[in-house]
């Protein structure tokens, strides 16, 4: 009888022992998730920080006043002028070599030319 007791007594200690372990393992599981957690929620909240900044310097980039401010100052573009619009069958068709003085005009004289001139 006091092998039986002694047997019970055993696994008890053996299943106290388990079970403890097993906890620790746990407890220490979830500590590791959590700070993992923490650690992702403070890169979001980072995250959103930079994105609002961001926004904010967009807006600022792309104010229409600021940006005609430096297309007039870095960017020389003048109205169309109607010698500048030429005829489709002017263009060159796919394959078609291009002639190094036919179809460039050199001046409004010969551009005037080319948007008259008919394929």
């Amino acid at each position: 009888m006091s092998n039986v007791k002694a047997a019970i007594s055993v696994l008890w200690c053996l299943f106290a022992v388990v079970s403890g372990s097993y906890y620790f393992v746990l407890t220490n599981d979830v500590q590791n998730l959590e700070k993992e957690l923490a650690q992702i929620n403070r890169d979001i909240e980072k995250d959103i920080r930079d994105i609002h900044i961001l926004e904010a310097d967009w807006s600022e980039l792309n104010n229409p006043e600021r940006l005609k401010t430096l297309a007039a100052q870095y960017i020389s573009l003048d109205f169309i002028k109607p010698e500048q619009i030429i005829n489709y069958s002017a263009l060159p068709l796919d394959g078609e070599v291009i002639g190094p003085s036919s179809m460039f005009a050199k001046n409004s004289k010969d551009l005037r030319r080319l948007v008259s001139s008919e394929r």
